[in-house]
């Protein structure tokens, strides 16, 4: 009853904490629906599909999402004959994926996606693009576009594959409307019943995944752009018991492959598709991560705050015979009783506002298209109950302080702090700036992968480590900046001083929160741009290149646009399937690249003369101890073409020594791999735009490329920095707001002293603008220091990574936003109800 009583009574002093709490649990109300929501999709072109056989899944804990290993052209062969024969089958048909794009007036359209578009035209059975104009392809040379697409039957089309540009004629329409075949219309019907198409199509397409238009070439061509099969779909005969089908598929199949149907179609999602949906689950997992510790910092100083502001409540308490242990339960009901509100008030909030952020992470590309938020109640309820979590955890150091209150407190008048240094405060932020700056060491000599986690964790660590620290450094830092401004008249510097010493835990609490907010939003926005630029010049600096040829509006290079690029040095990426379920990532290198490249490679066994011809490779020194791929060792890995290939290891380099883990020549991966496509091309040299633009290529210095390059992770970058500096900022907006208002309200006292002393309004106003000035610029050059601390430690273990120099360049405009931010919200929180503290009558008598 108490705690209800003082709730109600000093519910302005919890209105912070309502708020941060609130919005926690919208921010986990939200993301936990999102995230139970992020389920896999059957893709929309297996829509008509009832049975399908997949081939063998690969080893998937590398975290590089690779499709299963494909069949050979021989034993696809024998699968298709084997699965035709299945009692219900009509007939057994491959799925075929190759990279194909359209060129229109000289420039490549459609969807550079990571997932090839061109398709075999018998693939169509199982999905929903039916002929509304023209026919099937006939021989080698004609193309079905999609309607979207604009172009009739008959009409010439270059397609770019990654042999080069190549002439074809359209045969046919088709769109996913599922329309019957229109013949015998003349150019004007055909674009009529086209654009019809094509707008129910997009009309059919919004309730589900969409996949971006396909074409299709006939069987024959589709076979030589793409001969390895993952993907084989059975068109069931009428009425046919598709669990029995399965079942007898099954026995055919052996155990090379799986038969999927029913609800198990949706393990045919691409994989590109599972990678999207897992930076999603990374980002909403680190908001809601973010959400919890700032939301339980923003709690903690609040409380905190609040419970030196009450010592005096509490002594009397004590006096009329409460003991530590009410006291502390006093605070924590208090605690539980704002966290209730608060928590059913949020998840409302997140349940109202989970589709807007779905639709944002589907803008963004962190979720497929066509996904959708589905309501559930057990995420709301977990997510509420850890709002009480947070607020127990918030009020646990508060409601300790409170229970060590004195009955002598009580008697207390002066609201000068003593000991705002406890010596369990000293050990804690002595023992987490100890971790935190142990944690950027371990950063500094991760991998890639956990580079930034480990920056993270050290971040938050001397976050909490400095913010412990706060009333011992804070009066030090004050008087080092006020000192140039001693001597100016006029007392205001001086007030302004004395009185963010002497209150430090006021100044401690509203530079807190603005060191959280500059210190993540600085470091966040700094680690991307090093891992970018660092990654992006290393392979530039291995080739000793001065410009970069570069995909545009295509997701490679094609052989016609390296060619276009004289002695360039290229590298053409692929993967090898080694016995049961292993993979490594591969890279053919030209003659140009591999001449760069091998003077600064380490040689642990071998020799690299030996990598010549179509059967050999160099393996780096991990990926053979993992494989035993032993120096002079003829071994057996399956290529994309799903042929197995005894191919001899003649050398083993240090894991330092190149990006890939094999290194192949790019006639052999060409040989097996006919839809690769070149990533890059390094060259001294320049090449003429009006070339490479018709190839879907730019060239690009190498300043360029590694900004380009730091720029294609921007969208990235830009939802996790709107993310941090949304929830991180608003919650600093919060706690600086409700802390000044706070001890704002208690000031009356202070600001007559002052008017009483001859102070102006005006100067009062002043004096409250410095102090809250002061605590932002204190809170934003600690973050600042815990930034830069941690990005130079990243920067020395990339550099040294890498063997290049990174250079360490400080997100300036994310810095000026995010100190704008915090300072135009201090002020008017500090100014304000300093002005209307003026405006009372005991205010207005003194002066």
């Amino acid at each position: 009853m108490l705690s209800l009583a003082t709730v109600r009574a000093r519910w302005t002093s919890f209105l912070g904490t309502f708020v941060a709490l609130g919005l926690g649990v919208t921010v986990l109300a939200m993301t936990a629906l999102v995230l139970t929501s992020a389920q896999p999709e059957v893709p929309r072109r297996y829509a008509g599909a009832r049975v399908v056989v997949q081939s063998p899944a690969v080893d998937q804990s590398d975290g590089t999402f690779t499709p299963g290993r494909p069949w050979s052209p021989e034993r696809t062969d024998a699968l298709l004959r084997a699965l035709a024969a299945v009692p219900g089958v009509a007939r057994a048909v491959p799925d075929r994926a190759f990279y194909a794009q359209a060129v229109i007036d000289g420039t490549p359209v459609g969807d550079p996606g990571p997932e090839p578009r061109g398709r075999n035209w018998s693939g169509t059975a199982f999905g929903p693009e039916r002929l509304v104009a023209g026919g099937p392809p006939a021989d080698e040379h004609q193309v079905v576009l999609d309607a979207s697409l604009g172009l009739a039957p008959g009409s010439p089309v270059t397609l770019l594959t990654a042999a080069g540009p190549a002439r074809y004629t359209v045969s046919g329409i088709v769109s996913g409307a599922g329309h019957p075949v229109v013949s015998g219309a003349d150019s004007g019907t055909v674009s009529k019943a086209a654009s019809k198409a094509a707008s129910e199509a997009g009309s059919e397409a919004a309730s589900g995944p969409v996949d971006p238009p396909s074409l299709y070439l006939s069987d024959r061509a589709a076979e030589a752009l793409a001969p390895g099969v993952r993907v084989i779909g059975l068109v069931t005969v009428p009425g046919a018991d598709v669990p029995a089908v399965a079942a007898a598929a099954a026995s055919a199949v052996g155990g090379d492959g799986t038969v999927l149907h029913g609800a198990a179609l949706t393990a045919l999602e691409d994989r590109s598709a599972e990678k999207t949906r897992w930076i999603g689950l990374q980002i909403l997992t680190a908001m809601a991560a973010l959400t919890a510790f700032v939301s339980v910092f923003v709690v903690a100083s609040t409380f905190a705050f609040a419970i030196v502001q009450r010592r005096r409540e509490f002594g009397l308490l004590r006096t009329i015979g409460a003991t530590p242990r009410q006291i502390a339960r006093t605070v924590y009901a208090e605690a539980l009783g704002v966290g209730v509100l608060a928590g059913g008030a949020g998840v409302l909030l997140g349940a109202l506002l989970a589709p807007a952020l779905g639709a944002l992470m589907v803008e963004g590309g962190l979720e497929p298209t066509g996904f959708t938020v589905r309501f559930r109640a057990l995420p709301l309820l977990g997510s509420f109950a850890l709002g009480l979590v947070v607020a127990m955890l918030g009020v646990w150091s508060a409601s300790r302080r409170a229970a060590r209150t004195a009955p002598l407190e009580a008697l207390r008048e002066a609201a000068v702090e003593h000991r705002p240094m406890t010596r369990g405060r000293w050990i804690a932020g002595a023992a987490c700036t100890a971790l935190g700056l142990g944690l950027v060491v371990v950063a500094a000599g991760s991998e890639s992968d956990s580079m930034i986690n480990d920056a993270l964790y050290a971040a938050m660590a001397l976050i909490v480590g400095l913010t412990l620290f706060a009333p011992a450094v804070i009066p030090p830092i004050v008087r080092a900046v006020c000192h140039p401004l001693a001597g100016l008249p006029g007392a205001t510097a001086t007030v302004a001083r004395e009185s963010a010493v002497t209150a430090v835990r006021r100044t401690a609490s509203t530079a807190a929160p603005v060191l959280v907010t500059v210190g993540f939003a600085v470091l966040v926005a700094g680690l991307f741009q090093l891992r970018a630029g660092g990654y992006a010049l290393e392979e530039t600096v291995r080739q000793q290149a001065t410009s970069v040829v570069t995909p545009q509006g295509t997701p490679g290079l094609s052989d016609a646009a390296v060619a276009a690029v004289p002695g360039g040095a290229s590298l053409l990426p692929t993967r090898l399937y080694a016995g049961g379920t292993d993979h490594v990532g591969a890279v053919g290198m030209s003659e140009a690249a591999f001449r760069g490249a091998r003077t600064r490679m380490t040689v642990t066994s071998g020799s690299l003369d030996g990598l010549t011809g179509e059967n050999t490779m160099v393996v780096k020194a991990g990926t053979a101890a993992w494989l035993g791929w032993t120096t002079g060792r003829r071994v057996q890995v399956t290529f994309e073409d799903g042929r197995t290939v005894d191919v001899t290891v003649v050398a083993e380099i240090t894991d330092g020594s190149a990006t890939a883990s094999v290194l192949l020549t790019t006639r052999t991966v060409r040989a097996h791999d006919p839809s690769a496509l070149t990533s890059v091309v390094y060259t001294a040299g320049t090449t003429s735009p009006a070339v490479l633009a018709p190839l879907g290529a730019q060239a690009l210095s190498s300043a360029e490329y590694a900004s380009r390059t730091s720029s294609e992770d921007d969208a990235l970058v830009r939802i996790f920095l709107v993310v941090l500096i949304g929830t991180s900022l608003g919650y600093s907006c919060l706690a600086v707001a409700n802390t000044l208002l706070m001890a704002t309200a208690q000031r009356a006292g202070d600001f007559t002293v002052l008017r009483l002393s001859g102070a102006t309004r005006r100067q009062v106003l002043r004096i409250v603008a410095a102090e809250s000035a002061l605590a932002v610029g204190i809170g934003a050059a600690l973050g600042l220091l815990i930034a830069v601390v941690t990005l130079a430690g990243v920067r020395s273990g990339l550099s040294a990574q890498l063997g290049t120099r990174v250079d360490l360049a400080l997100p300036w405009s994310t810095m000026a936003l995010t100190i704008g931010v915090c300072l135009t919200l201090a002020l008017p929180a500090g100014v304000l109800p300093a002005r209307a503290a003026l405006r009372r009558p005991g205010a207005r008598a003194a002066g």
